[in-house]
């Protein structure tokens, strides 16, 4: 391949980025990749309350402290906003469920 920039986009443990990496060695002296869970809804909210172009980002709430993950909240036009919720899935509770954590 000859190109200024190549973009590949097979999810994160796809065939072609794994021979990518071997080749050019372009997992060497990083950290491991981390995958999560992710949960993602569209809320029409009340207009008083919407502010087009906000973003709100968390870092760990509302999960306990050993747990990696946090949420975000986009508001996007016509009075919606995109709120998400991400979990870590090395975490050790064997009781965490993401969607319950994601309703509270």
């Amino acid at each position: 391949l000859h190109a200024k920039y190549t973009l590949f986009c097979e999810g994160a443990r796809g065939h072609l980025g794994r021979q990518l990496n071997d080749r050019f060695k372009l997992r060497e002296g990083v950290d491991p990749q981390v995958h999560g869970i992710g949960i993602k809804e569209l809320w029409e909210i009340d207009p008083a309350r919407h502010k087009p172009g906000l973003v709100m980002h968390t870092a760990g709430w509302p999960l306990e402290n050993d747990t990696y993950g946090g949420s975000f909240l986009y508001h996007m036009d016509n009075n919606q906003v995109v709120v998400g919720f991400v979990v870590g899935l090395g975490y050790t509770n064997p009781y965490l469920s993401p969607f319950e954590e994601f309703q509270r």
